[in-house]
């Protein structure tokens, strides 16, 4: 059973209620993905890209250029 000084400070420390996005739900984000730099294996250029890694180092993808002519 915790103590009355511990109830003081959990009643003196609650939370303001989550805000309700107003954003579009047709909207879809994946929390999964985010942004990471990677290097083009072809031309050796660095760009960013939004995927899921959590590998180590620098992945390799091919950049929007290449990509299109592969």
């Amino acid at each position: 059973m915790p103590s009355l000084k511990r109830k003081l400070t959990m009643k003196s420390t609650k939370k303001a209620p989550k805000e309700i996005a107003t954003e579009d739900p047709d909207v879809v984000i994946d929390h999964d993905k985010s942004k990471v730099e990677c290097l083009c294996p072809k031309c050796g250029k660095k760009h960013i890209m939004n995927f899921h890694w959590i590998g180590r180092g620098t992945p390799r993808k091919y950049c929007q250029s290449c990509r299109d002519s592969i």
